[in-house]
C-alpha cells in the first residue's frame, strides 16, 4: 500500500532573487491599478476599461511566448519538445513545441474574446446603456501604452534568469499568467453582460472591476501544494468517497502528488534531440 510517509516533496524550482520577486509584485499591482483608477477616478467607460484589460491579455501572451522561445533556445528541456501535461497517460509526452502550442491556443482564445467584447458592447449600445460604452480612444490608447510599458518591464526582469529557469518555472509562469487573466476576463465579460440587464449597470461593472483586481492580486500568493492533505479533508473524503480496497484518500493524494513530481522531472530532463 502507498503510505503517506513513502514520499517527500522535492525542493521547489529555484526562485528568483527577492528584488525580482518584488519587481514582479510591483508590475502586478501597477497593471491592476491602471484600469481600476481609470474606472473609479478618471470616468472611463466600460468599453475603455475592457479594451485596456483585453490589451493586457494580448501583450501578456506575446511576452510569455517570448520567454518560452528564449528559454527553449538557451536551456532546452524535454518539456519544450515533448511536453507531458498534468494527468497525461503517455509518459513519453506529446511531440511538438510546448510554447507554440500554448501560443496558438491562447491566441485563438484572445481573438474570440475580442469579438465577444465587441458583441457585448454593441448589445449595450442598443439597449439604452450607451453611457457604459462611450469609448474614449485617447484614454484607451494611454491605458494600453501604460500596460505595454508594465508588461515589457516585467519581461525584462525575467530575461537575465531565463537560462537558469527549469521547464517547470516556464510552465508555471505560462499557466499562472494567462490562467489568471483568462479567468478574470471571463468574469468581466459576464459582468458587463449582467450590467447590461440590470438597473444599475455602472455599479454592477464596478463590482466586477474590484473582484478582478482582488483575484489578480491573489495570484501573487505562493502555491499551496502540501505533501499530505489536511486531516479534516481526509476524514471528510474518506466518508464521502469510496477508494479502492485498502487505500485511503490520503494515500491517493500522496500517490497523485508523486506522479506529478515524476511528470515535472521528466519534463525538465535535458533535451539532447533538439536539433534532430
Amino acid at each position: 500500500m502507498f503510505r503517506c510517509d513513502d514520499w517527500r516533496v522535492p525542493p521547489t524550482p529555484p526562485e528568483q532573487p527577492r528584488a525580482n520577486q518584488f519587481a514582479h509584485l510591483l508590475t502586478l499591482v501597477a497593471a491592476n491599478a491602471i484600469p481600476a483608477v481609470g474606472w473609479f477616478t478618471q470616468e472611463w467607460s466600460a468599453a475603455t476599461t475592457l479594451i485596456v484589460y483585453w490589451f493586457e491579455t494580448v501583450a501578456g501572451l506575446l511576452f510569455i511566448y517570448a520567454r518560452g522561445v528564449l528559454q527553449q533556445r538557451w536551456n532546452p528541456r524535454r518539456g519544450h519538445f515533448r511536453y507531458e501535461a498534468p494527468q497525461s497517460k503517455d509518459p513519453q509526452g506529446k511531440p511538438g513545441s510546448f510554447i507554440k502550442g500554448f501560443f496558438f491556443i491562447n491566441a485563438v482564445f484572445c481573438a474570440a474574446h475580442g469579438v465577444f467584447i465587441a458583441v457585448i458592447l454593441l448589445i449595450l449600445s442598443h439597449n439604452g446603456n450607451a453611457e457604459l460604452v462611450g469609448l474614449d480612444w485617447r484614454s484607451a490608447g494611454i491605458g494600453c501604452l501604460q500596460m505595454l510599458v508594465i508588461v515589457v518591464v516585467d519581461f525584462l526582469v525575467d530575461v537575465p534568469y531565463l537560462r537558469r529557469w527549469s521547464f517547470g518555472v516556464l510552465e508555471q509562469t505560462a499557466n499562472r499568467s494567462f490562467g489568471r487573466v483568462g479567468v478574470v476576463h471571463l468574469a468581466l465579460i459576464f459582468g458587463i453582460f449582467a450590467a447590461a440587464v440590470t438597473n444599475s449597470p455602472a455599479r454592477m461593472f464596478g463590482v466586477f472591476v474590484v473582484l478582478k483586481t482582488l483575484y489578480s492580486l491573489s495570484t501573487a500568493l505562493p502555491m499551496y501544494e502540501p505533501a499530505t492533505p489536511p486531516k479534516w479533508l481526509s476524514r471528510a473524503m474518506n466518508r464521502i468517497r469510496r477508494e479502492p480496497e485498502g487505500q485511503r484518500f490520503e494515500d491517493m493524494w500522496v500517490k497523485d502528488q508523486a506522479a506529478e513530481v515524476r511528470r515535472r522531472t521528466r519534463n525538465d530532463e535535458v533535451w539532447t534531440g533538439a536539433g534532430r
